[in-house]
């Protein structure tokens, strides 16, 4: 038994420095589940947004948001950060559909921001507003050679 546990603990330490590795050499770890999709990253934008999301109004919230979704050059791990970030902290749905859709039409929009946002669908109460996202997202892959 002592052998067992042993190993165990070695096996549990191999997998956080092989974890920690792939983060520290990457930049970013994507973690996809059945439920939600987790960026761990060293990002100066999620810094950004954790920030943002502090905001006291929504419509300060939504136009910070908004600049980001926007952004070129906008890591995987920032997006999908973003993703979480609005859909859990705005509370009109205008506003998230603005802030996903921008996000949707950037040059730069992930397959992982993509996941993200089909994954948590069931935060937009109006089938409307679902129909654009999923519109948006199948025009963009028309598009996309």
């Amino acid at each position: 038994m002592i052998r067992t546990s042993k190993h165990s603990q070695r096996n549990g330490i191999l997998v956080l420095v092989l974890t920690a590795s792939v983060v520290c050499l990457a930049g970013c770890l994507i973690i996809s589940t059945d439920e939600d999709v987790t960026c761990v990253a060293d990002d100066q934008t999620i810094a950004e947004i954790k920030a943002i999301s502090k905001l006291s109004f929504d419509a300060d919230k939504q136009r910070a948001y908004k600049r980001i979704a926007a952004r070129e050059g906008l890591s995987e791990a920032a997006q999908v950060h973003l993703v979480n970030e609005a859909l859990n902290n705005l509370s009109f749905e205008a506003a998230k559909e603005d802030i996903v859709l921008t996000l949707i039409r950037n040059p730069d929009f992930a397959s992982a921001a993509e996941s993200a946002i089909l994954k948590r669908l069931d935060k937009f109460s109006f089938e409307s507003s679902k129909n654009k996202i999923l519109d948006a997202i199948n025009q963009r892959r028309t598009q996309t050679p």
